[in-house]
């Protein structure tokens, strides 16, 4: 089968995504099925005659994660802290950190994605997970011009993912 190519950026990072409503369900009995960009998150229907995919309720990202190692750094109205990035996608990322961290708190983040490079900023992240030492963020809100900053780093990682 070929690769599947995103009709917004050209690029082949394309996930297939959960079908929502009833005509996504509908349209599917005749292969026709949801996928999503993991670059520039552009979300569209594609035919793929013949095949059937399974549902797996385990993971309901609609990005892939791919596993990094960078510190970060965040805060909000009472907290500043520091962690170390285990994993990320254009829709969040998953860091560790010493500091108290609660379930819905918004946060601003720092990554530290390179060395020589300034942080990119995000906005506004909300805690989505919480365990231990480990926490989960799910990216609402850019600065200007840092999503496409996180695209180019993300779209790295997953081309070196791939060879």
């Amino acid at each position: 089968m070929a690769q599947l190519k995103c009709p917004n950026c050209s690029r082949e990072f394309v996930r297939r995504i959960s079908r929502t409503g009833l005509v996504e369900r509908l349209i599917s009995l005749v292969y026709i099925y949801p996928f999503k960009c993991q670059i520039c998150g552009f979300r569209f229907r594609m035919s793929q005659w013949g095949v059937r995919y399974v549902r797996v309720d385990e993971d309901h990202r609609e990005y892939s994660r791919t596993q990094v190692k960078f510190p970060l750094t965040f805060h909000d109205n009472d907290l500043n802290g520091k962690g170390t990035a285990l994993n990320i996608s254009m829709g969040g990322c998953s860091f560790t950190t010493l500091s108290q961290v609660t379930m819905g708190m918004i946060l601003q983040l720092g990554l530290q994605i390179a060395d020589d490079v300034p942080p990119v900023g995000v906005d506004a992240a909300m805690v989505r997970y919480v365990s231990g030492e480990s926490v989960g963020v799910e990216f609402l809100r850019w600065r200007e011009g840092e999503r496409e900053r996180l695209q180019l780093f993300v779209r790295g990682l997953l081309i070196g993912h791939q060879s």
